[in-house]
């Protein structure tokens, strides 16, 4: 793939990641106006959304897996397709079968997306992947960010919420033929010089390439780190409930807090070109429990709220720099390892959201912040063995 090319494709992707975080942020406030349009309760709707978070989970290892062994282009415009196909349908037409389907598509389709394009990119940017895997997060999160206001704008002008995923289908039918057009038909390693055209096809089994415990252990601070974070952004406007702050003004302060993440990865991307990623990873987890603690403990709101902001900041490029640590590790096979620890980065936000509803209605809303502080204290454990296992292999190698 020619310079061009590869600008056009990363630019491509950069605006799908923008779509995928709002499309996908935009679904979860919506929920009890879906339920009660297609007349389900709550129970209901859990259980869907955790049929389609066990398809996600699935889909990021099997696409991981092909990405080393199939041209990668392919993977992409199937999660593409099936984004389409889903939002299409939940514009279209929607009753329980048709929502619990809906939402399997819709999952496995951002499930296939995430690893496809962290894996692509890896491929084709084997000397940058943390900057590129950070500016993919920026897009995200930029799209996160304008979730809540968008839904705040469409219930206050009645806006009916099936046309919204109507055009979310057609912006990604859009963006499968420019995706379609803009990438050469060959195979990205038909493009690459001779002695680095062994990027796909390798040979080992799925068992011997994770068995790396750098691998294993970074899987494990993305399934504690993101469940911890993800809960703590579901429930922020719960939180706030139990200090008196509506809904209407901590939408607003949720909308902070993922500009406030926009602000850490663009520290990070400045970041990296001076340090090392597994020494950035450690000290800004560090500084984010920190604040996170004084966010939990503070009393008075003018210490909460700063602390949100820069706790924020701290803990945004966890997902970037250990998918880029990890993926490094072994570029051959990078597309399983990101399958793989994707995977449990979903499976992370699995396990901890029934954790948070369960304390949140037995104990109280008040403990939201403390079930994130104490997740990602547990978290920050596997971030030390993390770094000690990279630091002692750079000290080897010199």
């Amino acid at each position: 793939m020619n310079a061009k090319n590869k600008r056009q494709t990363l630019i491509t992707f950069y605006f799908i990641f923008g779509l995928f975080g709002l499309s996908i942020i935009v679904i979860d406030p919506l929920v009890p106006i879906i339920a009660e349009d297609i007349g389900v309760g709550f129970d209901e709707i859990g259980i869907a959304l955790f049929i389609g978070s066990i398809a996600a989970l699935i889909a990021n290892i099997i696409a991981g897996r092909l990405s080393d062994s199939i041209d990668i282009k392919k993977l992409v415009l199937i999660g593409l397709f099936l984004l389409f196909s889903g939002f299409t349908l939940f514009g279209a037409y929607l009753n329980f079968i048709v929502f619990i389907f809906v939402t399997i598509l819709l999952r496995v389709g951002f499930g296939t997306i995430d690893t496809s394009i962290h894996s692509f990119s890896s491929k084709l940017f084997k000397k940058d992947i943390s900057s590129v895997f950070l500016k993919l997060d920026i897009a995200w999160y930029s799209g996160a960010a304008m979730g809540p206001l968008v839904v705040s704008a469409i219930l206050y002008f009645d806006f009916l919420p099936r046309y919204l995923f109507l055009i979310f289908a057609f912006i990604y039918i859009i963006f499968i033929v420019f995706f379609f057009r803009i990438c050469p038909k060959k195979p990205i390693e038909d493009n690459l010089p001779k002695k680095d055209r062994d990027i796909y096809g390798s040979s080992k089994s799925i068992f011997k390439i994770l068995k790396d415990p750098a691998i294993i252990i970074a899987s494990m601070v993305l399934f504690i780190f993101l469940g911890s974070l993800m809960g703590l952004s579901t429930w922020m406007t719960t939180y706030f409930l139990s200090l008196g702050i509506r809904v209407a003004y901590s939408s607003a302060i949720l909308s902070l807090y993922w500009i406030f993440s926009i602000v850490g990865m663009l520290l990070t991307t400045r970041l990296v070109k001076r340090f090392n990623e597994a020494g950035i990873l450690f000290f800004s987890c560090l500084s984010g429990i920190f604040f996170l603690a004084l966010f939990s403990f503070a009393p008075v709101m003018y210490i909460k709220i700063p602390a949100l902001a820069i706790q924020a900041v701290s803990f945004a490029a966890v997902f970037p720099l250990t998918t880029s640590i990890s993926a490094n590790r072994d570029t051959k096979n990078s597309g399983t390892i990101l399958g793989f620890t994707i995977a449990f980065a979903f499976a992370g936000s699995i396990v901890f959201q029934p954790i948070y509803g369960y304390v949140t209605e037995y104990l109280g809303k008040e403990y939201i912040s403390y079930i994130a502080l104490g997740g990602t204290m547990i978290g920050f454990i596997f971030v030390s063995l993390f770094f000690r296992i990279i630091r002692k292999e750079r000290r080897k190698s010199r």
